[in-house]
């Protein structure tokens, strides 16, 4: 599912994709088929927290417990977004 649900959808990594730290770089790395994605740290949180269990909401509250203070909720929505029209992440949908 590709589409832009964002509530009360789950993101959650592609199947193919592997979220991996490399220690060389001190960085998180994306890792999907024949591509590596060098990643802030900031997309890195967020990425870590797409494990299909959490609601955009409750991973935005989460990262909000984190930041105090921060309005995050359009940036985490804008980046969630670009991740799924490149393929990183996908919606899931409650049952």
């Amino acid at each position: 599912m590709d589409k832009d649900p964002v509530e009360p959808a789950r993101p959650a990594l592609r199947a193919k994709a592997m979220l991996r730290y490399d220690k060389v770089r001190q960085r998180f790395i994306l890792l999907l088929p024949e591509k590596a994605v060098l990643l802030n740290e900031s997309g890195a949180e967020i990425l870590q927290l797409c494990d299909g269990t959490r609601t955009t909401v409750a991973l935005i509250d989460t990262l909000e417990q984190r930041y105090p203070g921060a309005d995050l909720g359009p940036d985490v929505i804008e980046f969630l977004r670009a991740a799924v029209q490149r393929g990183w992440v996908e919606w899931i949908l409650p049952p």
